[in-house]
């Protein structure tokens, strides 16, 4: 991954005012594009194989759709959530010589080496905010640059909209179940965030597994589960392995009503990548899982890793099933509560005080 430069460092005309900021405005989904015709002429069809990539859930959903914006409406936008600004050094139009106009001596002559093409702006107007400038000596090259990362390009705008969720999370603090979250900790060591609509399905200390479901409304569940086992060697996790381990689990308790079925992993649209998970080395799964007698699925996004501290091997995931409906909305839903993890060592003062856990031992 390219190392990424810190646009409010670099460009002065782009730093932010201090002090509190609205929410961003528009689509969570929609990135408002600003460039001149010419390189919108040449650049679209990649930008949008970037920007577009599908989510199949099963059905494909594309992660983004991209809404081209007159430069003249720049200043309309400018408390827009999702934003890029592309456009060449060497280019004639006014997209190109605001770009030009914006980086430093020091940014320019790194773009001009080709040591850099892509600066990040968060928040700069507005609470959850991304501004994305793309550039380039030419045209030729930019574009190359974008097609060579298109993964890392992606993943900024999927971020953040991660990064909203968890905002959304923090804000209805107040109507969390907080005594679910208290006992976790209590008896197990973990514990994480348990919103209002969510209701424990199996707490079982004996098989170190926590099930929580989220069936509002009515056709549309969400499922969160949580299993933890101790390892003395770590170098057990391997992709067979989480793969292995999620079925096994799901198996045995994730099964239909008449008992006639279980979840498992689907054979198709699977990906799995090595990612770090809230500081630590981890397995990320995403695809799809179905119930064994193909009678239904949807997505899931899984987090496998080994925490040394504990010497445990967690396994967290979450799922959706939500037929007739859009699913990526809510699969980053799920992902937001996964985010919430901690085990109690990670826990600051003021989260042992919400929880009623006391100080730290030592403190």
């Amino acid at each position: 991954m390219r190392f990424i430069v810190s646009f409010g460092l670099t460009a002065v005309l782009l730093i932010g005012c201090g002090g509190f900021k609205m929410p961003a405005a528009g689509p969570d989904d929609e990135i408002a594009v600003f460039a001149d015709d010419t390189t919108w002429q040449t650049l679209e069809p990649i930008l949008r194989r970037v920007f577009e990539d599908t989510v199949w859930t099963p059905q494909p959903e594309p992660w983004f759709t991209l809404k081209r914006v007159p430069f003249e409406e720049w200043g309309a936008y400018e408390k827009w959530k999702n934003r890029v600004i592309v456009g060449p050094l060497d280019g004639a139009g006014a997209v190109s010589s605001y770009i030009t106009n914006s980086l430093d001596t020091t940014v320019r002559n790194l773009v001009m080496e080709g040591k850099e093409f892509v600066f990040n702006k968060y928040d700069s107007r507005a609470r959850g905010q991304l501004l994305m400038f793309l550039t380039a000596q030419d045209l030729r090259t930019l574009g190359g640059a974008i097609g060579s990362n298109a993964s890392e390009l992606s993943y900024y705008f999927r971020r953040m909209s991660l990064r909203r969720e968890l905002a959304d999370v923090a804000e209805e603090a107040a109507y969390h179940k907080r005594d679910i979250s208290r006992s976790l900790a209590r008896n197990y060591g973990w514990t994480m965030t348990i919103q209002h609509d969510y209701h424990v399905a199996i707490d079982s200390a004996e098989a170190r597994f926590f099930w929580i479901r989220r069936a509002t409304p009515a056709d549309m569940e969400r499922w969160i589960f949580v299993h933890w086992r101790d390892i003395r060697d770590p170098g057990i996790l391997t992709d067979q392995y989480v793969l292995a381990l999620r079925d096994s689990v799901t198996r045995r308790f994730l099964r239909t009503v008449g008992d006639d079925a279980h979840v498992e992993i689907a054979p198709y649209h699977l990906k799995i990548e090595n990612v770090n998970f809230l500081e630590r080395f981890a397995y990320e799964t995403r695809g799809n899982w179905r119930f064994s007698d193909k009678s239904g699925g949807g997505p899931f996004v899984n987090y496998t890793f080994y925490d040394t501290p504990t010497r445990r091997l967690y396994m967290l995931d979450g799922s959706v099933f939500a037929p007739r409906v859009e699913k990526k909305k809510l699969i980053l839903q799920v992902d937001a509560l996964l985010q919430t993890f901690r085990t109690v060592a990670e826990l600051s003062e003021e989260e042992r005080g919400e929880l009623g856990l006391g100080k730290s031992p030592g403190k």
